[in-house]
């Protein structure tokens, strides 16, 4: 896969993610388990990354200890919706999304991300 704007995100693994002027890091999982393990294993994510899953329009935070947001995304990438610090034990989704992107608590504000945005993904690494 060429480092274009990706048409889908079957295959790859981890990218980076422009909005505007903003960049952030992203590992992307597909399938059931991995979508419902999420961010259950491994560190809290820092600033600017993300965890994108595809496909996916819900997710939840069972068993987590932080609060994290969420943009939902349709199949062209652009935000359809943003949960703002989603607390632990709690469940959200948006019936349009087709991805889902978690990011640490606040970092959708800080990185002055949108409703409407559209976001391009460059991938780094594939399958």
């Amino acid at each position: 896969m060429s480092s274009s704007k990706t048409p889908s995100l079957d295959e790859v693994t981890i990218a980076y993610i422009r909005a505007g002027n903003v960049y952030i890091n992203a590992r992307i999982t597909g399938g059931f388990f991995a979508n419902l393990k999420g961010l259950l294993s491994g560190p809290p994510l820092n600033d600017r990354e993300a965890l994108v899953l595809s496909p996916c329009n819900s997710a939840h935070t069972c068993g987590m200890q932080y609060a994290i947001d969420l943009i939902f995304l349709n199949k062209q990438f652009q935000v359809l919706k943003i949960v703002h610090a989603l607390q632990p034990w709690r469940f959200t989704y948006c019936k349009e999304a087709t991805h889902t992107m978690k990011m640490r608590g606040g970092q959708a504000i800080n990185l002055d991300l949108q409703i409407g945005q559209t976001f391009i993904f460059y991938p780094t690494t594939t399958d």
